[in-house]
């Protein structure tokens, strides 16, 4: 028994050292600020430049590396692009135009900073938003949207089957921003495949007992008693990991 265990470790050993380094994924993500205070309109749009090069190319000499100068030199274009994806309506069409750019760094790479102002015709009336960056070529893309209508704060995912939305001026309702969320982040982690290898390295042994023999001191893992105790560690895991992974997400926001 002692000879398997040290076994055990040594290929343990050897899989660690031949390893090749694993990275976490990142979903293309857009960062989208709205503020609409009756008919006047401004706000904010963080795209990912890796999201803005793939879609429109921005990496002239393709050398891998994006410069300040190859984002500046495409700046009409980028806001074109852009601007054709988001649509505001407020009695009518709003009118929205990009008034100045920006680079920023995010936790996963620099973001291209769309500073926006406008106007809508009417003052009172609901808010539609229509939104549709790169939903044609990445089904999987989020748009984070935190509008604030006449005072009132509202969040929304917008997603390919979300991406209408409309909001009422004073009405907002947190249970079902939190049932929205709670959906998006089930999606992210059944997509996530890092997340689904984790959570299997956690199962696994999450049904096992190690025990030693009473009589000769031998140690052994050995399956737990009944499907109820399974179970149970199952949910224990699994339930750990969500609020874990929750907590971390949560202070990367604020």
């Amino acid at each position: 028994m002692k000879r398997l265990h040290r076994l055990f470790c040594a290929l343990l050993a050897l899989c660690a050292i031949g390893s090749l380094p694993a990275f976490a994924h990142k979903a293309s993500d857009s960062y989208l600020v709205l503020n609409v205070n009756g008919q006047e309109v401004t706000g904010q749009w963080d795209i990912a430049l890796r999201d803005i090069d793939f879609a429109i190319g921005l990496d002239a000499n393709g050398d891998g590396d994006i410069t300040w100068g190859e984002v500046s030199a495409r700046h009409a274009d980028i806001d074109a692009w852009a601007m054709g994806r988001l649509s505001l309506a407020r009695g009518a069409d709003c009118t929205l135009r990009v008034v100045e750019h920006l680079v920023d760094t995010h936790t996963d790479g620099a973001y291209a900073v769309l500073r926006m102002t406008g106007s809508c015709p009417a003052g009172s009336q609901p808010l539609a938003v229509k939104y549709r960056l790169l939903f044609d070529i990445d089904q999987l893309h989020r748009g984070l949207l935190r509008l604030d209508l006449d005072g009132v704060a509202h969040s929304a995912v917008l997603a390919p089957d979300t991406g209408v939305l409309e909001v009422k001026a004073g009405e907002t309702s947190r249970l079902a921003q939190f049932g929205q969320y709670l959906v998006e982040g089930i999606w992210h982690i059944w997509i996530g495949f890092d997340h689904i290898l984790f959570l299997l390295a956690l199962l696994l042994p999450a049904v096992l007992v190690h025990s030693v023999s009473s009589f000769n001191g031998a140690r052994r893992w050995a399956g737990v008693g009944s499907f109820r105790a399974a179970l149970t560690e199952v949910l224990w895991v699994v339930t750990a990991f969500t609020v874990a992974h929750s907590i971390t997400l949560t202070l990367a926001a604020l």
